[in-house]
């Protein structure tokens, strides 16, 4: 008889993955379900992707964290990822959005994360289905914040989800509803559902990968960043968190940024000048024509502003808001800056 392994948020943990399977006794007839968040956090998502894309009789659901990254909401555990995936990464992507958000089988309606009782499975909120933030906000609305919401599960078919760490051993509520995420990859332990028995299997892993990676990767993570097309606030913001690492390297990139930021806004001073001299000449050579002729500059509010006598250090931070922009700035104002290459590697 055709078994299915139901296998909570496995989030890279591939060798705990062969170790659960093995256990389980699956065969290549048997199937091998696992309720999303596949990826992200350990240290082999793209194994793990492999194995499922690859494997006949194998089904992912949709989890939140797959979502992140079709949504292109990329935190650190996503840029990890994209950083392990390389040229893949779009072949991921393309593969991701094609996951459904629930599974059905006889015995149980398998899930990512959640469920609104008395809604039929079809007409599901997909945000509730795979947990993004927009589900949970959902369910705690509907539920409020003290209760969960398979308490409130009234359904004859058995739910299957994780996301929700319930513990180092899955967590079975009365109301039939059967959690299994449980912290691979912090360090406890992978756990899957044999159906049609409800068997519980359980692995340990071997570490917390999540941190462990989380140390490794931050370098990487921050080179990899497309510095001179973010704000200067999200410049300050994406630093913030790693200004204290134990890491020599890593805060030793961040005093390369700092250096950087310096060295283009001690320019202020000089392309403030340069662009009332600018305005003067324009007003100048082109009289009649001088509006027609400045709309034509990517920075024509700044020679307007100079023309009305409003410019100054704010204007200048308020339009020329990333470096790339200051950097085009002060090459046509030919203003010699220094570039992010030049500072940082």
């Amino acid at each position: 008889m055709k078994q299915h392994l139901i296998i909570g948020d496995i989030h890279g943990c591939y060798e705990e993955l062969l170790q659960l399977i093995k256990i389980a006794g699956i065969t290549d007839e048997d199937q091998i379900v696992a309720v999303g968040d596949i990826i992200d956090r350990g240290p082999d998502s793209v194994k793990v992707y492999d194995f499922f894309r690859n494997r006949p009789n194998s089904k992912v659901v949709m989890g939140n964290h797959e979502r992140k990254h079709l949504n292109k909401v990329l935190h650190y555990g996503q840029e990890i990822v994209k950083l392990q995936f390389g040229d893949r990464y779009q072949e991921f992507l393309d593969w991701a959005e094609q996951l459904d958000y629930y599974y059905e089988i006889p015995e149980a309606i398998v899930v990512h994360g959640g469920f609104e009782n008395g809604i039929p499975l079809e007409e599901q909120k997909q945000e509730v289905l795979c947990a993004s933030t927009a589900g949970e906000k959902h369910l705690t609305k509907c539920y409020g914040t003290e209760q969960y919401w398979p308490e409130f599960y009234t359904g004859s078919k058995p739910i299957i989800f994780g996301h929700h760490v319930v513990g180092e051993e899955a967590h079975i509520w009365p109301t039939n509803v059967y959690g299994i995420d449980t912290g691979a990859c912090h360090g406890m332990r992978l756990t899957g559902i044999l159906l049609p028995e409800f068997k519980i299997y359980s692995v340990p892993a071997s570490r917390d990968y999540w941190d462990v990676e989380r140390y490794k990767w931050q370098l990487p993570v921050l080179q990899h960043k497309t510095w001179s097309g973010f704000t200067f606030r999200k410049i300050e913001e994406e630093l913030e968190p790693f200004r204290n690492s134990p890491r020599e390297d890593v805060t030793d990139f961040v005093q390369k940024m700092d250096k950087w930021i310096a060295s283009l806004l001690v320019k202020t001073p000089e392309m403030l000048n340069s662009i009332q001299q600018k305005a003067v000449a324009l007003e100048h050579e082109h009289r009649e024509n001088v509006n027609r002729i400045t709309h034509q500059l990517f920075y024509s509010s700044l020679i307007f502003s100079a023309r009305k006598g409003s410019l100054n250090d704010q204007t200048l931070q308020q339009t020329l808001t990333t470096p790339e922009k200051w950097i085009q700035l002060a090459n046509e104002l030919q203003i010699p800056v220094p570039t992010y290459e030049s500072i940082v590697n």
